[in-house]
């Protein structure tokens, strides 16, 4: 309180706000780089290897009761992904060491952070550190690529497509092309009452014999000996989500049934419908995966589908 002027008026007094950057001094986390996998800072690798985190964290005057790994990096939404684990042993409830060992199989950098929790569940500290490891690109992503309805009197439309070179081709361009293209598509209505408005999307190899789309003479075009998978349904979060380095790729395509040249589906949804994948091996063992993003028409009323591709590099 200050007298002025014959009247008494409050001083204020100032209050700190509480800085989180020193508020958790109390926990400190070390990473050990004792093995040639182990990652202390940041560390560079390939699709498929393993690296270790080699982690102490540790407590100056309070009990952990459980240690959180944080990971951070291309999870759906970018939402972190935790794995808490609780300290039952209570003389490692103020130093807590683990190794966790990984196989990389996520293209780009993923971050992970070790934090500590008290007997209530509060949040204690993460020793303001983290490891992020880089694995180098292993796959290419080929996007929104359109593939149109063939035109059987014109022959002017792209109906035939290239994975390799992520290029449709028309028939008339075709024959130049051939020995990159990997496969063509065909149409025809839906024969159900009710979705009479919607085409079927059936695909082909050009290795098919017979040529199952007889307006297209395609017997003097080299023939590439691509195949396929059926088209499984309702796979956007899978083709963006999951399907995230060269190995995940091989992985699940390899657990389907890669033996189909030529698809004849009675119904629109069966084919290459929007959300629909089919996985692909090419003749040079690339591994990959179709998703359809949509099936409208364009502007001068052309039926097409437009894909996104992953491959192997």
């Amino acid at each position: 309180m200050v007298l002025l002027g014959g009247g008494l008026v409050m001083a204020a007094c100032k209050k700190e706000a509480a800085n989180i950057f020193n508020m958790f001094t109390d926990v400190t986390v070390t990473f050990h780089g004792d093995h040639p996998f182990s990652v202390t800072d940041y560390k560079l690798v390939n699709d498929g290897d393993s690296v270790y985190i080699d982690y102490t964290i540790a407590s100056a005057n309070e009990d952990m009761y459980a240690v959180v790994v944080e990971k951070v990096g291309g999870a759906q939404g970018n939402n972190p992904e935790r794995t808490e684990t609780v300290i039952s042993d209570e003389s490692e409830r103020r130093s807590y060491s683990r190794i966790l060992k990984l196989k990389m199989q996520r293209d780009g950098q993923t971050s992970y952070r070790i934090f500590a929790k008290n007997r209530v569940g509060h949040y204690m500290g993460d020793g303001y550190t983290k490891v992020t490891i880089e694995v180098r690109p292993s796959y290419r992503v080929i996007p929104d690529r359109r593939i149109f309805a063939p035109d059987s009197v014109s022959g002017t439309t792209p109906s035939f497509y290239s994975l390799m070179r992520g290029e449709a081709f028309s028939f008339a361009e075709g024959r130049e092309h051939s020995a990159d293209i990997d496969f063509g598509i065909r149409v025809r209505p839906d024969p159900r009452p009710a979705h009479a408005n919607q085409l079927i999307y059936n695909y082909y190899s050009l290795s098919t014999d017979p040529n199952p789309f007889e307006p297209y003479d395609i017997s003097d075009w080299e023939k590439r000996e691509t195949i396929f998978s059926a088209p499984l349904t309702g796979q956007t979060n899978t083709f963006l989500y999951t399907l995230v380095s060269s190995s995940v790729i091989e992985e699940h395509a390899k657990s389907r049934d890669l033996t189909v040249t030529s698809t004849d589906f009675g119904t629109w949804q069966a084919g290459l419908a929007p959300g629909n994948l089919v996985y692909f091996l090419t003749p040079e063992g690339k591994y990959g995966a179709i998703h359809v993003n949509q099936s409208t028409k364009d502007l001068e009323g052309r039926p097409y589908i437009n894909i996104s591709v992953k491959m192997q590099r």
